[in-house]
Parts: C-alpha cells; sequence; structure tokens
C-alpha cells in the first residue's frame, strides 16, 4: 500500500537548502512575544520560511509550539513583535483578509478535525463549497478523487470517520487540507498518537506533499524521527525562544552539548 513512499528511505533532505536559500520568504516573524495570565509563553520568536521548505518546530508538549503558528494564522494574535506571511502583517488583515489568507496556508490540526457525521467524501466536499464556492458536482467529485489518490485512500471514499484508523484519520485530515491546494501547510503534532510504523508512513507523507505540491511547511513536533525525515531546517524552542536551528546534522553536531544531547534519538 505504501510502497510509493521507498523512494524516500534514504532522504536526507530532498530539495537543495542552497536552491531554498534564494526562494522569496512566505513567513517572516520578528521579536514575537505572546502571554497568558502573565505566562509567558513566547518571549522572543525570530525565524523565517521560504518557498518550497520544511521548517521543524521541535519542542516539549505545552512550550508554546501551537500558539506559534496560529499565530501565522490570526487564530491567536501576538502581544508584540511582527508576523508576516506573503509580505503582510497577519495582525493587521480585516476579516476579508484573514478568510482569504486561509484558503492559502493549511492548518492540519493534531486531532484530525473531521467532522464524524461526514463520510470522507463529505469531509473533503464541505471545504470547496465552503472556501472556493464550487459547485459542479463532477469539478468537485474529481478534486475529491485526486486528492485522496494522493494519500493513498481513495478506497475509504464512502466510510465514516469511526470505520478508520488512527493513520488512516490522519490522512484524510491532511487529504481535507490539500484539497483547497494551500501554499504553505502548517502541521501540529502531526505522528502524534501513532505508532512507530504508521508515525514514519505520516512522516514521508509529508515530504511526497512538499515534492508535489512545492507547498512551504511549518511541522511542529516533538517527534524527533519525523523531524529528521521531513525537515530542510529545525529549530528547538526552549523556554520561550529558539534557542538552536540549523539542519538536523548541523544540530547533532552544534557545540552546544544540550542541543546534541536534545537531538538523540533512543
Amino acid at each position: 500500500m505504501f510502497s510509493r513512499f521507498k523512494m524516500f528511505e534514504q532522504k536526507e533532505n530532498i530539495i537543495n537548502n542552497n536552491t531554498i536559500n534564494n526562494h522569496e520568504i512566505v513567513i517572516q516573524i520578528e521579536h514575537l512575544k505572546k502571554s497568558f495570565n502573565g505566562n509567558n509563553v513566547l518571549k522572543d520568536i525570530n525565524m523565517l520560511v521560504r518557498e518550497g521548505e520544511n521548517v521543524v518546530v521541535l519542542g516539549k508538549s505545552g512550550i508554546g509550539k501551537s500558539v506559534l503558528i496560529k499565530c501565522i494564522v490570526g487564530l491567536i494574535y501576538p502581544d508584540s513583535g511582527s508576523c508576516k506571511v506573503f509580505g503582510k502583517e497577519v495582525a493587521e488583515m480585516n476579516s476579508r483578509e484573514l478568510n482569504v489568507l486561509r484558503t492559502r496556508v493549511g492548518f492540519i490540526f493534531q486531532g484530525n478535525a473531521l467532522y464524524d457525521s461526514m463520510t470522507v467524501r463529505e469531509n473533503l466536499e464541505f471545504p470547496l463549497r465552503r472556501n472556493k464556492t464550487i459547485t459542479d458536482p463532477h469539478v468537485i467529485e474529481g478534486l475529491i478523487v485526486d486528492t485522496l489518490e494522493n494519500v493513498g485512500l481513495v478506497d475509504a471514499i464512502d466510510k465514516m470517520p469511526s470505520e478508520l484508523s488512527g493513520g488512516m484519520k490522519k490522512r484524510i485530515g491532511v487529504a481535507r487540507t490539500l484539497i483547497l491546494k494551500p501554499e504553505i501547510i502548517l502541521y501540529d503534532e502531526p505522528t502524534t498518537g501513532l505508532d512507530p510504523l504508521t508515525s514514519r508512513e505520516i512522516s514521508k507523507l509529508i515530504l511526497e506533499i512538499q515534492t508535489k505540491n512545492k507547498a512551504s511547511s511549518i511541522i511542529i513536533s516533538h517527534d524527533l524521527t519525523c523531524a529528521k525525515i521531513t525537515s530542510n531546517r529545525m529549530m528547538i524552542l526552549h523556554e520561550g525562544i529558539i534557542r538552536a536551528k540549523g539542519t538536523f546534522d548541523e544540530l547533532k553536531n552544534s557545540d552546544d552539548e544540550w542541543v546534541r544531547s536534545y537531538l538523540k534519538i533512543n
């Protein structure tokens, strides 16, 4: 079923980082700060994401990783600092501009966010009708089938979410985002709760999406294996700041003993 992923088995980085460095900046965050009830979650975040690049943000649970990506789509507003997407300040966007942004930026939630009362087909049809105002049933069907083929689950088109395994639900969640053809994809803990084999398959799916769709991605995770497979660059979020950044190999060989110990995969 997953033979199409075999080409990625030896992957370190599919996209050459020197090429990526010449690409357009699609996300630019400077001195971003966010507190909740006096708790400084994000103290001073600075990061860039370029066109076609996969950036993994590592960090322990509850450290603010999800807060960071919610700021990128205007679900949460920072207390100070700048968060620009496609060159525009998110906090200054009006409702119409935010709606447009959210069709260009796909957000894949940790819990998949599927509608339990809808079939797989209906789950994929919903964002098309809501965001793209597509009504032609033949066009909708074609997009649904094509997207399900991309995640290897076209046979599940008429199943209910309750009939799917955890890995299948994750794939359908990815498909529901992909069907809008986003230019940026934000993954919130994409392998959480999955067994090691399924987790690796989802990681390879993320990699395939990068090459097929040419999308830029931020992947929030604490899964080091996922990070190694999917990333062009990695950042470690610690105590409200980006403590280290670089490729997996650069961080693994860092002069900072704390960074090296963080990247040990058991």
